[in-house]
């Protein structure tokens, strides 16, 4: 223990500002690999290597309640792009995920009003892409 905190001490005994420095930077470490794993466990994630071009189109899988229905009948919700048209969902949806689409339908979801207390606000307006698979054809990473 250093009873000036500002006399250097020997260089064959680490100071306490890097011992505190090792210390803090190890257990940060391991929080942040179980934070990462927690993540991919809880949120299905369209897969990324090498389509960028889906991310053009594709945002990522609506989630809710209609929506888990719906894949019982091989019928998949995605959030989709503004820009997107029912083509681009169709291509995109057999490239990405090696699947036959059957068909594809497109809703304009309205933003709707949200009041935060007595300050009132707007949902973000959206687009969602509902896709329909041919028999046998399914998407792993939609189930729950």
């Amino acid at each position: 223990m250093l009873l000036n905190p500002f006399k250097k001490a020997a260089k064959s005994e680490p100071s306490r500002e890097q011992e505190n420095q090792a210390k803090k930077t190890k257990p940060a470490k391991k929080e942040e690999v179980v934070i990462k794993e927690e993540i991919k466990e809880s949120v299905p994630v369209l897969p990324v290597m090498g389509n960028a071009e889906a991310y053009r189109v594709l945002k990522n899988f609506y989630v809710s309640e209609k929506a888990s229905l719906l894949n019982g009948f091989n019928q998949y919700v995605f959030k989709v792009f503004r820009n997107s048209n029912k083509s681009q969902i169709r291509k995109q949806v057999e490239k990405l995920f090696n699947v036959k689409v059957k068909g594809v339908k497109v809703l304009n979801m309205p933003r709707k009003r949200r009041d935060l207390g007595r300050h009132p606000g707007f949902r973000s307006e959206f687009k969602k892409a509902i896709v329909g698979l041919e028999k046998g054809q399914t998407i792993e990473q939609a189930k729950p």
